[in-house]
């Protein structure tokens, strides 16, 4: 298992969009996020366990979001662009808690309760100084979707060939 794993990239992503669209009115050290929540203990369906479609898209859907978001480059796309990839997450959280939640019910109610932040923490972003200034919350709610999400997506991958791999943030 990757515990932390699309945390930290996410985390290392969004701190490298901040700092590379000028954010100079942020803080020398965004605040430490609070550590996300431990993951429930893994119920994950054996990979042995057929997955439907839909839960496979789902997967895709949602590692092609968190891999967009960790590539993301905030000086060509703004603050508004920050906040789409940041949306397109939500979304694609959702639809997979909505496909997985037969299968995976405890890690689902996990994941709708870090999308329900992560949707708080989005709305608090207005222009610039707004994501600068929320850095830090922002990167916590990234990661407890993404430690939420992550039980889920590593064992559907094991039966979806299609879904991705997790992305590295680019060093530079």
């Amino acid at each position: 298992m990757h515990t932390n794993r699309w945390g930290r990239a996410v985390a290392a992503g969004l701190l490298t969009a901040a700092v590379a669209a000028g954010c100079s009115s942020a803080p020398a050290a965004p605040p430490s996020p609070s550590p996300a929540p431990p993951a429930p203990p893994s119920t994950a369906a054996p990979p042995s366990t057929a997955y439907s479609p839909q839960l496979c898209a789902a997967a895709t859907q949602f590692q092609t979001a968190t891999n967009a978001l960790v590539q993301l480059d905030a000086t060509k796309v703004g603050t508004d662009g920050v906040k789409t990839a940041l949306q397109n997450l939500g979304d694609a959280g959702r639809n997979l808690a909505t496909a997985a939640k037969a299968q995976f019910a405890p890690q689902v109610a996990a994941l709708e309760q870090a999308l329900g932040s992560l949707q708080t923490t989005i709305g608090q972003l207005t222009d610039q100084t707004s994501l600068s200034s929320k850095l830090g919350a922002l990167t916590a709610s990234v990661a407890q979707v993404e430690a939420a999400a992550e039980p889920i997506v590593d064992s559907v991958r094991t039966g979806c060939s299609g879904v991705p791999p997790v992305s590295i943030p680019p060093t530079s």
